[in-house]
């Protein structure tokens, strides 16, 4: 098979042995890894088709630009450790891509804890004079399930086959997106290049979602997450769509946030005040041009 699985981590829970066992043993898999040590090196020492790399917690953007450096095969897997790829899997992605040249990603049908994921994929309905994309309301518009391969506008970054020269035609990831919408971002420059990506319906994957961290991280996951949500989705909207909308967006996030506290510091919710802090936070991040910055320091 002429691919490369690449794994990225940060401090995977032990479903990343499943998602290491579902991949045949004839890949070779880069796992680079966004912890802040290394302890992963040790645990996956038995898995002799695996790379291990530690480049720190850089974001996704730089992660998968790292991998992609390495990558001398015709495609690339990004997959995820909380993900389990079923029989044939990625046999049936390659036979995809050689079916469908003009296809920059292939994509396997996700699962969510056995039901078919309502993020599967995305409807982007970006307007390309108009400059007008609303993020939110994405989503997954089947009702009848194709009898057949497929194509969408845009796919989460669960599992994606790749073709290298195409992610390369388009400069790669964005290395400013820390986290969020990195997948939505090559799925439209994607788009733009006249590269299609399609879903491979006999291609399937198991997601378990946010099983894959450690317990005692998740608190400040859910910080890092909300901050890192709102910035991701301001930049994207920023860097594809009228600025004049998007500062709009931003100004009536900051102030909404800033209405709401004046309730919450009234009712003593010190726990959504703390919310609406982290939001304007990133709000002002992406004003002032200070990028995603943010990091919460975990405790594990």
């Amino acid at each position: 098979m002429d691919c490369t699985v690449v794994l990225p981590t940060f401090f995977p829970g032990p479903e990343i042995f499943q998602n290491l066992k579902s991949i045949p043993r004839t890949l070779k898999i880069l796992v680079i890894d966004n912890s802040y040590d290394e302890t992963l090196r040790e645990k996956i020492k038995n898995y002799k088709n695996c790379e291990y790399y530690n480049i720190g917690d850089v974001g996704l953007g730089k992660t998968f630009n790292f991998a992609l450096k390495k990558v001398q095969t015709e495609f690339m897997l990004l997959t995820q450790p909380d993900v389990v790829l079923r029989d044939k899997c990625i046999e049936n992605l390659l036979n995809g891509m050689r079916k469908y040249p003009n296809a920059g990603i292939c994509a396997p049908v996700v699962y969510d804890n056995g039901v078919y994921s309502k993020y599967d994929f995305y409807d982007l309905k970006y307007d390309k004079i108009k400059k007008k994309f609303n993020y939110q309301k994405l989503k997954n518009k089947i009702y009848t399930f194709p009898s057949g391969d497929y194509c969408v506008d845009a796919i989460n970054a669960t599992t994606m086959l790749i073709r290298v020269k195409a992610i390369k035609d388009i400069g790669g990831w964005d290395d400013d997106i820390y986290v969020y919408l990195e997948d939505i971002d090559i799925s439209l420059r994607m788009n733009l290049a006249n590269y299609r990506i399609i879903k491979i319906l006999h291609a399937v994957v198991d997601h378990m979602g946010w099983s894959s961290h450690f317990s005692t991280i998740k608190n400040t996951m859910n910080v890092s997450r909300i901050w890192h949500f709102t910035w991701s989705s301001l930049y994207f909207q920023r860097k594809f769509c009228n600025k004049i909308l998007v500062y709009q967006s931003v100004f009536g996030i900051i102030f909404l946030c800033i209405l709401k506290n004046l309730f919450h510091l009234i009712t003593f919710n010190l726990k959504k005040f703390k919310i609406n802090n982290i939001k304007i936070s990133a709000c002002l991040s992406l004003i002032l041009n200070r990028g995603s910055y943010f990091r919460v320091k975990h405790n594990v």
